[in-house]
Order: structure tokens, then C-alpha cells, then sequence
């Protein structure tokens, strides 16, 4: 992964063949509004329970990278053997979603060591230790001679994942980032991470957004350790988690760290995104139109935006702000999820009290 760039270009549609560039704006359909959207990729307390943590609101887009806890199975198709025959050895029983940990009895670390040890088998039954759903399953797989000593079993295969996402809060040697999970694109389940890192990126575009066509942040990232920003531990439903690097920690150590806003303090009206996607720190104004406090999924409050330069460069939220933190009357509030595909001015955020519950532990 060191010592070469990779031009990441935020897409929504994407080659699922061993390849993924995280879709953390994927369409999806809102439940409660009909309305369809796409993912924009210790808190302390007193005894009267009122928060008083502190973090320092970022903004910053980075470069995610993620290696998958297990090789994740995305599909099954069809092998041709040597004469021609076609066939699914590996269909109903490594199923999408499975998670291969070992094969043989050997474990397995990456995509290109699977499909080294399927190619060279033999022909000899394979034997897959796979996580499904949380449960270790054995599964066994015939598998196909498709060439002279080389074998196939009909599973499409990835170990990790990519793309550009933004930083919401740091505290300390600690960071929250996206304000949602890396879900599959196929199996639309929240990913299995192993580890990962936040890379610096260069941002150099932005393709505005249009009704229908949710635009979206262009930049490059270089893949060296000098350019580590944090090390992600985990992958939860309201955003990833992790530790910063001193690299961050440097860069933020003037910034103004402010409290973390309980549910119940958030209001209708006037708030703030901010980020770096014009090359600064800037506040952008929205308006918080609808705040949904019981809600379990990550739209739970609706984000108009209004500030004319935000509106000029990106015409609205577009792909890549996901993870934005809102600030509303000098504390943070939240952070931005998700895009309206109709409409790329209005977007949905979460609450920064449930993104800062990791730090609880």
C-alpha cells in the first residue's frame, strides 16, 4: 500500500469483482419520509447527566482505507471445466456475506492467497471456515478443474475497501469520522473490519450535485506513513472510530475544541457544516428544518443548506461530506449522512451525542 497514488473518484456505481470504492453514499430509501437519499462513505457527564465533554470539530476530508476482518464473499457464478461444462460449485453454500476465514485448516489474510490455494488444490475437497451472521460455519466446496492443474470454486471475492470521507470530531488521541458505517454496496450489511488508516488527501474537484445526480468530491491519496492520520479500530452504525496520529494532532492543535450537545439541546433553525472542501476552514450555513430524536437510524435530523458559497462550489451536500460536523450556538451538534437525490441543497445528519457514546467505551 506504500509509495504510490491512487486517483479516488467518489462513484455510486462500481466493478464489485475484487474491487470497492466505499460507497458511503449509496442510495437508499428513508423509511419514515419516502424521501429517496444517499450517505453524504469517554463522553463524561455530571451527575445531573448534562455532557461535558469537549472535541474539536474537524471537517477535513481523508482517504479511508479498510482490510476486511475475513476474505467477504460478494457472490457465486458459474465455472466452465475443461470440456465445456458449466457449473456452480459454490452456490448455497458459501453464501454473500460469508466472511472466510480459513481454508484447509490454513487462515486466510488475503484475496490473493484464496485464490492461490483454490487454484493449486488439486481438485482435493475445499473446506471453508466462514463467520456468518456471527456464527463460524464449516463448508465444504467441490472444486472445478477449469484449466490444466488450475481449479476454481465460482466465489467473487474482496478484502478491503477505499474511498474519501470526513472527519467529524478528535479528542485527544481519539477520532470519529463518517457519522455512518461502511456498509457493502452488495450485501448492504455493515462491514467487517479488521483495520484500517486515514490517509491525507488532496481534494482538487468537486462535481457540483444536480436534482438526480448527487455530486461528488475529487482527490488523490497517497498512500505512505507520513501521511497516516489515524488508525480505525472500528466500524459502528454511527460512524467509524479510531486513534489519530501525531501528524492530525499537530495540525488541530490550535483549533478550538467546544461541548458535544446533548439530543435535547439541538434546535430547529440556523446551524453550521464545516469543512475544508473549498481548501479552508469554513462555516457554511443550513438550517436544521426537522429534528427526528427518536430515531435508531442515521437521518435523525433534516439539513437544508443555505449559506451561496457552499451552494455555488458543490451545489449543496455532495459525496465525500459525509462526517461534516454541524455546530449550532457554539457546540457540536452533529454531523451531516446523507443527500437527497432530488434535491442535493437537503440532507439528513445524526446526533454528535451518539457518535461521541464510543468514547463512553
Amino acid at each position: 500500500m506504500k509509495g504510490y497514488k491512487r486517483f479516488l473518484r467518489y462513484l455510486l456505481a462500481i466493478n464489485v469483482l475484487f474491487v470497492l470504492v466505499v460507497a458511503f453514499l449509496g442510495y437508499r430509501q428513508s423509511r419514515s419520509e419516502g424521501k429517496k437519499i444517499a450517505p453524504a462513505s469517554a463522553l463524561s457527564a455530571n451527575q445531573s447527566g448534562t455532557i461535558c465533554k469537549k472535541v474539536i470539530p474537524v471537517g477535513k476530508t481523508v482517504g479511508i482505507y479498510v482490510n476486511t476482518d475475513g476474505i467477504l464473499v460478494i457472490d457465486t457464478g458459474e465455472v466452465t471445466d475443461m470440456e465445456g461444462r458449466k457449473s456452480e460449485p459454490a452456490k448455497n453454500r458459501l453464501m454473500k456475506g460469508d466472511y472466510i476465514i480459513s481454508l484447509n485448516g490454513n487462515t486466510m489474510h488475503t484475496k490473493k492467497q484464496l485464490i492461490k490455494a483454490i487454484t493449486e488444490c488439486g481438485g482435493e475437497t475445499l473446506v471453508f471456515q466462514v463467520k456468518r451472521k456471527g456464527e463460524c460455519l464449516e463448508v465444504k466446496v467441490e472444486p472445478v478443474e477449469t484449466g490444466v492443474d488450475v481449479y476454481k470454486v465460482g466465489i467473487w471475492v474482496r478484502d478491503d475497501l477505499q474511498g474519501l470521507g470526513t472527519i467529524t470530531y478528535v479528542d485527544g488521541e481519539q477520532f470519529g469520522a463518517l457519522g455512518h458505517s461502511i456498509t457493502d454496496v452488495d450485501t448492504g450489511e455493515r462491514m467487517q473490519v479488521s483495520q484500517g488508516e486515514l490517509y491525507a488527501a488532496d481534494i482538487f474537484g468537486v462535481e457540483r450535485g444536480i436534482a438526480g445526480t448527487p455530486g461528488e468530491i475529487e482527490g488523490m491519496i497517497t498512500y505512505q506513513t507520513e501521511n497516516v492520520m489515524g488508525y480505525i479500530n472500528d466500524n459502528r452504525v454511527y460512524g467509524i472510530f479510531g486513534t489519530t496520529t501525531s501528524q492530525l494532532r499537530q495540525k488541530l492543535e490550535r483549533e478550538q475544541a467546544l461541548p458535544v450537545a446533548e439530543i435535547n439541546e439541538v434546535e430547529e433553525g440556523t446551524a453550521y457544516i464545516q469543512s475544508y472542501i473549498s481548501g479552508d476552514k469554513e462555516q457554511y450555513e443550513i438550517s436544521i428544518e426537522n429534528i427526528h430524536r427518536n430515531s435508531n437510524g442515521d437521518w435523525e435530523m433534516e439539513v437544508l443548506v443555505k449559506d451561496k458559497r457552499l451552494l455555488s462550489l458543490t451545489g449543496g451536500i455532495v459525496q465525500g461530506m459525509s462526517g461534516s460536523p454541524i455546530i449550532q450556538n457554539g457546540k457540536l451538534i452533529g454531523a451531516v449522512t446523507h443527500v437527497f437525490i432530488a434535491d442535493p441543497t437537503r440532507g439528513y445528519g445524526i446526533f454528535a451525542e451518539r457518535m461521541a457514546e464510543y468514547l463512553e467505551g
